[in-house]
């Protein structure tokens, strides 16, 4: 049986503040409540994803407190967001379709604010083509924040001594298969994704392979531990947290185009620098990796 802080924690090291002391410790009392039912953690993603485009839709209309309506539940359908991977380690059910679903909703949310976003500048604010300029920069950037946050937490859990974490690389999702015809989509979508995740980090998806072939240098765990933890608070600047403060703030200024603007401009920066920091230790801590250990192909 693992303890409760295993089960409401991916990693107690990658955790925000917000996480350790609000989502997981409520998503976990949601995910117990829900364990004894027939419910499932896919479910749960479903239901936190209708809830996230209703708080998209709500951020359309020009009165603030519908604004922080959808704000509000913005963080419920994070909660649940929370819960379904809780939800999945209590049943022992977790699947890789079940990551692959919980990353389309996390998408899916936000793709949905930023049209949202934008239907709002261009027809109430009178806003023409650089609200689809900014929204589309916008929505790109988010996209490569997530990524990016999204990949280096999980590189940290699996390479550090913390062991664990659920890394997703591009060879272990198969081309093509057969299957129903949204699994098979879904599948291809996330994988897209995933391939995006390690272009960005080429010398940490190398750093994963060797350590998948039983090629880590001695040491590099810990290692890993100390270089990269310290870039770990960079990371909370960018990542999905932050995004409902910086919207709430947004709304009460009266100024939904500081989210996007935000986004689009020193967040990017901050991704930058946590980029060339992250693969600069990574190289720097794999110099040693033994000879002749070579790094297959991706598949297409």
């Amino acid at each position: 049986m693992r303890p409760p802080s295993a089960l409401a924690l991916k990693g107690a090291s990658v955790e925000e503040w917000t996480d350790v002391h609000f989502f997981r410790p409520v998503g976990i009392r949601l995910a117990r409540a829900l364990a004894p039912t027939r419910a499932t953690a896919d479910q749960v993603t479903v239901a936190g994803l209708l809830v996230g485009l209703v708080a998209g839709h709500l951020l359309f209309y020009e009165r603030v407190w519908v604004n922080f309506a959808g704000v509000a539940l913005f963080v419920v359908s994070d909660l649940f967001d929370s819960a379904d991977g809780q939800l999945a380690r209590l049943k022992g059910s977790s699947t890789r379709f079940g990551r692959v679903l919980d990353g389309l909703s996390d998408t899916l949310r936000f793709l949905n604010l930023y049209v949202h976003l934008f239907v709002r500048l261009v027809l109430a604010a009178g806003w023409g083509w650089p609200a689809l300029v900014l929204v589309a920069v916008a929505i790109w950037s988010h996209s490569l924040q997530g990524a990016a946050v999204d990949f280096v937490k999980n590189a940290y859990l699996e390479l550090s001594a913390d062991g664990g974490g659920e890394t997703d690389l591009p060879e272990d999702f198969e081309p093509g298969g057969g299957g129903a015809a949204m699994p098979r989509l879904a599948r291809r979508l996330y994988r897209a994704y995933v391939r995006r995740q390690v272009t960005m980090f080429p010398v940490t998806y190398r750093a994963l392979q060797a350590a998948r072939r039983a090629e880590t240098p001695a040491g590099l765990r810990v290692r890993w531990a100390e270089r990269q933890a310290p870039l770990l608070p960079l990371l909370t600047l960018i990542a999905t947290n932050i995004r409902f403060a910086l919207l709430a703030a947004a709304v009460l200024a009266g100024h939904v185009e500081w989210f996007l603007v935000v986004t689009a401009v020193p967040m990017n920066l901050i991704l930058v620098v946590a980029v060339v920091l992250h693969e600069r230790n990574a190289a720097a801590l794999t110099r040693d990796r033994p000879r002749g250990a070579g790094v297959p192909a991706v598949a297409d």
